[in-house]
């Protein structure tokens, strides 16, 4: 059966055999195996079973909506949120297949303002519609986040795909496609600085954005011979991109192994160093493409 669906997630299987797994909460996805290797990271501390509207899912591709950071002004709208906003702690409804077949497996999955805890929902109180779309191949994985303002005012958002990516060994690994961009570098107080190496490196602690990316295609090289389970991240509508390895910090996350911080890496298209202004009736639409070089 190409979809398996119970009261936690969804399960798409592609002919090939590739697969990923959604779930309801927050529409995670916490899986997605192609070429017979699991190529997303997911903490083995991740309580999967204790999910209850306040907690995240350390792993995987997690939704960011309405807010990326705590909001640094109090008067913002969102300034009541807590980091990475609302989708993330709710639960979502199952929509649907779009696309099965040989090439391809489309499903949906929506959430509406009246799905999200209410404890949040006071503090965003915004009328609006979310669609995720998630399409798998052989070797791609894509995912689409739509959102409408059913309100009648417009209404400021961020927007961002929080994609932790499964490395045999993080001191091997190079991302390519980032150099003369400027960042903010969250480790070193929000400090502003440009990269001018080829190709990004981790050995210690990152937490950087990297504002308004004019390219859309990256390389994140894994080391291997020949390019062997490379990805390929290509960005639509996306203007920024975050790096994020906790390193050693990842010790005292209560849901992080101590030593996991080695085998991931998190980079995330999105939205987030400004607003993106919606105005009422209107759709905005960003997503992100994933490809594994088999």
């Amino acid at each position: 059966m190409p979809i398996q669906i119970n009261e936690e997630k969804v399960s798409l299987i592609h002919s090939s055999g590739s697969s990923v797994e959604v779930y309801f909460y927050g529409a995670t996805i916490t899986s997605w195996r192609c070429g017979g290797k699991e190529r997303l990271f997911l903490s083995k501390d991740s309580k999967l079973d204790e999910l209850d509207g306040i907690k995240e899912i350390h792993g995987g591709i997690p939704l960011v909506f309405p807010q990326f950071a705590k909001a640094s002004e109090p008067s913002a709208e969102t300034a009541n949120l807590p980091q990475h906003g609302t989708a993330r702690f709710s639960t979502w409804k199952w929509l649907g297949v779009d696309v099965d077949n040989d090439e391809e497996l489309t499903a949906r999955f929506g959430l509406t303002d009246a799905q999200v805890p209410e404890n949040l929902h006071k503090e965003w109180p915004k009328k609006f519609d979310l669609i995720f779309i998630v399409t798998l191949t052989a070797d791609i994985l894509k995912n689409i986040l739509e959102v409408r303002n059913k309100g009648t005012e417009p209404f400021g958002f961020n927007a961002l795909f929080h994609t932790y990516y499964s490395v045999p060994d993080i001191s091997k690994v190079s991302i390519k496609g980032l150099n003369d961009i400027t960042y903010s570098d969250k480790v070193k107080n929000f400090a502003r600085f440009k990269d001018v190496k080829d190709s990004i490196t981790i050995d210690q602690e990152t937490d950087r954005i990297y504002e308004n990316v004019p390219r859309d295609e990256f390389l994140i090289d894994l080391g291997q011979p020949g390019g062997v389970d490379n990805f390929t991240l290509k960005k639509f509508n996306l203007k920024d991109t975050v790096v994020w390895n906790p390193w050693i910090k990842a010790r005292s996350m209560s849901d992080f192994g101590d030593e996991e911080y080695k085998n991931m890496v998190c980079v995330e298209p999105g939205t987030v160093t400004e607003y993106v202004k919606l105005e009422a009736d209107k759709t905005w639409k960003g997503g992100q493409i994933l490809k594994v070089q088999l």
